[in-house]
């Protein structure tokens, strides 16, 4: 029977062929072990359907291939989650919304509670780190450009009440004279 994608024909899931593509997976994205898993099964279970083979086996060599690849190192949801934040954090997402992406990634709720606590002993608010970087790109408060697009108090605290923003930190970051007293805020 042949596979629906490009008309080819569906190929067996084998042991070795999943491994080769969780590599390749691999090479080009970090990512948590459930994550990888979704990413296996999704393929590797509709073309054991379509060549009308059992799921069960399918499933346990996935699960045997993510078990040898956590134990060689080469996916840590630890590692993935702690980077996934960090960058996160950088391009201005709150932490309630950094919690929200890393479970849909397949990050357990324990892990990413203890990356963000671990964040934050390095930047003590990250809140507000994330929401100066939400500022700066999306040029609000005193990021504002003069002559730029005109917003009133409302609408900028709505651009990050939307972005997932603690109001107090949204009023924090606007109601900041100058940059440099918002940097200062950040330090």
């Amino acid at each position: 029977m042949a596979s629906r994608r490009l008309g080819r024909p569906a190929k067996r899931p084998t042991p070795e062929r999943l491994r080769r593509r969780a590599l390749a997976y691999l090479e080009r994205f970090s990512t948590s072990r459930a994550h990888l898993g979704t990413v296996l099964r999704r393929r590797a279970l509709r073309e054991a359907e379509a060549l009308e083979l059992e799921a069960a086996p399918v499933e346990e060599a996935i699960e045997a291939l993510l078990d040898d690849l956590v134990r060689l190192g080469l996916v840590d949801d630890r590692a993935f989650a702690l980077t996934r934040a960090r960058r996160l954090v950088e391009k201005g997402r709150p932490t309630r919304r950094i919690a929200q992406e890393l479970a849909a990634k397949g990050v357990d709720r324990d892990l990413a509670t203890d990356v963000l606590e671990g964040l934050a002993e390095d930047t003590p608010d990250l809140d507000l780190a994330a929401a100066l970087a939400f500022a700066r790109r999306r040029r609000l408060g005193p990021y504002a450009v003069p002559g730029g697009r005109e917003r009133t108090p409302e609408q900028a605290l709505a651009t990050f009440a939307r972005a997932g923003f603690p109001y107090a930190v949204a009023r924090q970051v606007l109601e900041a004279q100058s940059v440099e007293e918002l940097e200062a805020l950040g330090d």
